[in-house]
């Protein structure tokens, strides 16, 4: 198979045709984390003034939300990695249909809206299906605020119905985008309580913005309480969006399963606490060197048993990567991700190209390895699953061909340039 190089950073990509067998070698660039930029983004609405957000992942998610805050009157614009906004105009307008049906961030923007307007509806937002994720959380922050919530099979409506001086709200899980969600809304609101937050480091990252508006917000292990509001509108803020751990820790693994020895750009061992530890249980080691980290395996193995769980647990968008990982490792591995149920549903794709998995349950797969992979013609059903496919793509032997590659490009930020950059034989049609 014959590759040209293409621009994919701007073009939209609808497949992936990869050539299996070559070594990763080379410095990767990891992009800003994706779970921390749109959060911020609607946390900005709040700022009423000038922001700039720097290292923003010009990927397909982003771009989408991007146009959800312009319908509202938000000035938006790229410079390279840089994203200026700009919310002093924010006006009451209806949600496009189309787009929020393309994005569940789309309910990070609820928060801020509901904040400013009172009352906002849309459709009911949309995502990757990898399991029942239901929005029962978020409406709890809303409720507790004084906001009533009507939701039907389509559409969502919220309306201000009370005043609540200081809510407090409970968690029944530590959802992450309901606790950016009630960060975002008390610090609009003027204060609140979180109890049993999440603690991902992209939710950190809200906090850590809300602040530099003006907030100030008390972290406790078992709560989180906004204690006043966001400044007045005065300077600039500018804030860096942090590194995408899941990137980096796909690159580990791509770089593992085709033996190679690749330096991650921009990130440290503390931005990958939750998976680092486990990484190196299959035999991946992981050096500090200049701007960031040497990354390489000469034996894998795999541990008996993995499971996701919340931060610094192994993070759940890793499971399908690692499931690649396992095909290549020696030994017997039982991966177990118990927060979604269709998480695992991709791995028949993996058994066509030569994997040796048995399906458990829903949440539970057992890999045996290693196994040489063959390229087939698949399928990304969703953003991790789909890059697991092509992270198998690139230790099988032969050609994979990947259809619906626009799912992927909502995660991943110019895949094709940033592989090829570390010696990937990768290019995408349309």
């Amino acid at each position: 198979m014959a590759l040209t190089a293409i621009d994919t950073h701007r073009a939209p990509t609808r497949k992936f045709l990869i050539e299996g067998g070559y070594t990763l070698y080379g410095d990767y660039p990891v992009q800003g984390n994706k779970n921390a930029a749109l959060p911020l983004i609607c946390a900005a609405l709040l700022a009423r003034s000038r922001v700039v957000l720097n290292r923003v992942p010009r990927i397909d998610d982003v771009e989408n939300l991007l146009r959800l805050v312009r319908v509202v009157g938000v000035q938006a614009e790229w410079q390279g990695e840089t994203l200026c906004m700009d919310s002093s105009g924010l006006k009451p307008e209806q949600l496009p249909a189309d787009l929020v049906e393309k994005l569940r961030g789309a309910i990070l923007l609820l928060g801020p809206l509901a904040a400013a307007f009172d009352r906002v509806s849309c459709v009911s937002p949309g995502g990757c299906p990898i399991g029942r994720r239901s929005f029962n959380v978020h409406w709890s922050v809303l409720e507790s605020a004084g906001f009533r919530v009507r939701e039907d099979s389509s559409s969502i409506d919220i309306l201000k119905s009370r005043k609540v001086e200081e809510p407090v709200v409970y968690l029944e899980e530590a959802s992450v985008t309901a606790t950016e969600n009630a960060l975002i809304l008390f610090a609009a609101l003027g204060g609140g309580t979180i109890r049993n937050p999440a603690r991902e480091p992209h939710v950190l990252a809200v906090v850590d913005f809300l602040r530099k508006l003006g907030s100030r917000i008390e972290l406790h292990p078992l709560y989180y309480r906004v204690l006043n509001g966001v400044g007045e509108p005065g300077e600039e803020v500018e804030f860096d969006v942090p590194p995408d751990y899941i990137d980096a820790g796909t690159l580990a693994i791509a770089t593992a399963v085709t033996h190679g020895s690749v330096r991650l750009l921009g990130v440290g061992q503390q931005d990958l606490m939750g998976v680092i530890p486990v990484l190196e249980r299959f035999g991946i080691e992981f050096r500090d060197c200049a701007d960031g980290l040497q990354v390489e395996a000469s034996r894998m193995v795999n541990p008996s048993q993995l499971t996701a769980g919340p931060w610094p647990l192994f993070p759940t968008d890793l499971v399908s990567l690692v499931i690649v990982l396992a095909t290549q490792a020696q030994g017997l591995c039982l991966v177990h991700d118990w927060m979604y149920e269709a998480r695992m549903f991709f791995v028949d794709k993996l058994v066509r190209m030569g994997a040796r998995i048995t399906m458990c349950d829903p949440h539970r797969v057992l890999v045996e390895g290693p196994r040489r992979l063959r390229g087939k013609q698949l399928e990304s059903p969703d953003i991790r699953a789909g890059m697991a496919l092509l992270v198998a793509g690139l230790c099988a032997q032969g050609d994979t061909r990947i259809e619906h590659a626009e799912v992927v490009l909502r995660g991943y930020e110019n895949v094709v340039g940033r592989l090829r950059g570390v010696g990937a034989r990768i290019r995408g049609e349309r």
